[in-house]
Formats: C-alpha cells, structure tokens, sequence
C-alpha cells in the first residue's frame, strides 16, 4: 500500500507540472490497470504459466485501445471471448511471443502461441478484414521501444487448423494505421500512414484483405516533414468516409492535418491538402498544436487554423476553425488556446476583432477584454476536479468540467459585453 501510494503521488506531480501533455484520468480507477487478471479470469494466468513452464514476464501494448496485460475479444465468433496476451519467456529473453487463450467448459488453455516480429508490443485491434464473419488480430510489433515506426501485421484465426494464426501478406513498416471503409462497401480495408525516417518522403496506402489476400488499391504522398500522426479521426458524409490524420512538424512547434478520402474519379485515395508540386501540405499547417475537433457539435470535423489577432500573450494564441467543403475550407468558429490549458475558448465571430487577451500562466486565468472600454467582460480557468472546493476559488463560479478538470469563470465588469454563465459553458471545449 505505501508503494501505491508512492505511484499516484508521483503522477500527480507529474500532472501539475506538465500542463494538458499529460491526460489525467478524473478517477483511480482510471488510471490504474490490473497487471493480472483476477476472480474469475486468475485461471487465464494459469494457462499461460502452464504453457510458459520457464517463467515470463508480461508484456502491455503502449498504444491503442488495448492496453493491458490480457486483451479479450471474440476472435471465432462464438460468442465467447477469447484472450489474447504478449509475454517475454525467461528462457529467450528478447524476444515477445503472442499467446490466444481460450476458455473450453471451465478450463482455460493457450490454443496457439507464436513468436512476434520484435522485441516490444505496440498495439493490437481486432477488424474482420477479411470478410468472413471472423476476425483479424492487427498487431504493431516493435524492433525498438517506443520507436515512431512500427512492424504492422495481420493474422487470421481459424480455430479448426492445427495452425490456428496465419499472417496474411508480408509485414508493413507504419507509423500508424486506421480499419475503416473507405469504399463504402460496409467491410473494412486498411489504412496504413507510412514515412521514412530523414523526412525523405510520407505516404497512404489503402489495403484490401478480402479473401485472405492482401491488395494495395490506392495511395497517396503525404508531407513528410512531420515526427508522426498523433490522432485519426473518420468522418462519414453523405454516405463516404473521410479520414482526418493531425501529425506534429518535425520542427516539433507546428501541426497539419492530412485528409485522406477514396476519389472515385481517381480510382485511388486522395489528400487535397497536399501538393505534389511543393511537397508540401499547406493549407492545414498552423503553429497552434490543437488536433482536429468538432467544435461547434454538428457532427462535422473541423480543422484548426492559425488566426491573426493582435497583442495575444505569448503563450496564447487564435484559431480560426475550417471545415472541408465543396473542395474549400469554410470557416466556422473563432477560439483562444493557451498552450498550457486542457480547453480552447470560443469566441463569438460579431466580437471577435473587438477583444483583447490577458493571460496569467501562473495562475491558469484567461481573461477577455473589450478594447472599446478595456474592461474585463468574462475570466475562465481550469482546475482539477478532484482537487477542487468552492472556497479556494472566491467570485469563481464551476460551470462544467472534462477530462478530468473543472472549469470555472467569473463575469467581468463590462456594460457593453454581457456573457452569461450559460454562454461561458458553450464556449469551453475541453480538449
């Protein structure tokens, strides 16, 4: 227990001090996942200590959405799950090896057990790929820890064949990749960013699995001046999907966003934002370091942009949001980000051009100000919600909250500019 302890102090120095870098779960619960399983899923340990009679240790993927020792999901489509869990054998240290456990009446054993292509685990999903009513496993395998470039593999289960896991095709080096149906047919292809360390060239390939054969039908270059892709998000519109990747500059004090769609005129995918003539993808790229957001909750993406505004703090700046459309970015909405904060601050467009900014780092507080009378029309400021009281924050009222944050804002004392608490709640985007 004091060791526990130990654990979430550190993490919540690490959480002051890093301001929104470090994404703070709003419980304990959240933030700690079992290394084992426990109750009724201890015997999936004991198969694998059955199976692994030298020892092991258990290995975690580092990304993904599936993150701890023993990822469950229905693999043969019986209804039941399978687990699926990485380890490091005592006896070839180095080495990972991926091991399918299945429950068979009350008793738990490993199935099928393979040696992975690296030393490490990035990530793992499940997608029926292939078509066949059963699922793919989509294993990141990594040469090197925590490298940007991972060994992406996929493995087909049947249960009936002695061999239980065929690896479909050669693997693909990625820096990241997205299941996702591009064609509009209801079946999943894959969607593989790819760029080669030296920022010599960036590319996306659209994969077909169906069959058991894997089948490149399209690509496309990408800028390659990034370190990588930071989030994909999909968006479907009238009927087609569009892939949204934000990647980080490799100057690592800029972002753009690449977006990525299937051009049936092309016969090919397609990133409009990219110009083969330059190189380059222009338009999406800002030095504000925001990801794509549905701002304004309509459904619809919209990607962030630079916004000149003057005499902003330094570690403040504007956004003007876009939305793609008819081959045109449109813009939708105006916000205020302080590069420290977990939120970004709309801003009406009719007053937009008639504020100015105080920012207190120290503190957290954003104020808006009217140029007009120079006084304060509305303060906000972020806290975390496990820490807060009433009394700490005098004349603050807490408004709403998000990722683990409380976010609270006090009214101004300027006639000209009334903001309700209730617009000031429409106006915080947690982040």
């Amino acid at each position: 227990m004091k060791y526990f302890k130990i654990l979430i102090s550190l993490l919540l120095v690490c959480l002051l001090f890093s301001g929104c870098g470090f994404k703070f779960a709003s419980s304990i619960d959240d933030l700690i996942s079992p290394l084992s399983p426990f109750g009724d899923n201890a015997d999936i340990k004991n198969a694998l200590d059955e199976y692994a009679k030298g020892g092991y240790s258990l290995k975690t993927p580092n990304a993904g959405k599936y993150i701890t020792s023993y990822s469950f999901f229905d693999l043969d489509g019986d209804k039941t799950d399978e687990a699926v869990s990485f380890y490091e054998p005592n006896d070839d240290l180095g080495t990972i090896n991926m091991a399918v456990i299945k429950k068979e009446g009350k008793e738990w054993s490993v199935i099928e057990n393979i040696k992975g292509e690296g030393t490490d685990i990035h990530s793992i999903e499940f997608s029926d790929l292939t078509h066949n009513g059963k699922n793919e496993l989509i294993v990141c395998w990594d040469v090197i820890s925590n490298s940007t470039s991972h060994e992406l593999t996929v493995y087909a289960f049947n249960p009936d064949n002695k061999k239980k896991l065929k690896k479909i095709g050669t693997s693909v080096s990625v820096n990241n990749y997205l299941a996702v149906d591009l064609l509009g047919d209801n079946e999943n292809q894959l969607l593989m960013f790819e760029f080669d360390n030296g920022n010599s060239s960036a590319r996306a390939e659209l994969y077909s699995y169906d069959g058991g054969d894997r089948q490149l039908l399209g690509e496309t270059k990408l800028d390659s001046h990034i370190t990588g892709y930071e989030t994909i998000q999909t968006e479907r519109l009238d009927g087609n999907i569009r892939v949204y990747a934000d990647a980080l500059g490799s100057d690592g004090a800029s972002m753009l966003t690449e977006l990525i769609y299937w051009s049936d005129n092309y016969g090919t995918i397609i990133s409009p934002f990219y110009s083969y003539d330059t190189g380059l993808t222009s338009d999406t790229t800002r030095t504000v370091l925001l990801n794509c957001l549905d701002i304004d909750s309509n459904g619809r993406i919209d990607i962030p942009t630079d916004y000149e505004m003057s005499k902003l703090p330094k570690k403040v700046k504007a956004v003007d949001w876009r939305i793609y459309k008819n081959y045109a970015l449109i813009h939708t909405a105006y916000s205020l980000y302080a590069e420290n904060e977990c939120y970004t601050l709309l801003i009406p467009d009719e007053i937009i051009d008639n504020v100015k900014v105080n920012y207190n780092d120290k503190s957290g507080e954003l104020s808006v100000i009217n140029k007009k009378t120079d006084k304060t029309v509305f303060t906000v400021m972020s806290v975390l919600k496990a820490s807060y009281t009433e009394d700490k924050y005098p004349g603050f009222v807490y408004v709403t909250e998000g990722g683990g944050y409380g976010f609270l804002a006090k009214q101004g004392n300027d006639d000209e500019l009334k903001i309700s608490f209730d617009d000031i709640e429409s106006y915080i985007k947690p982040i």
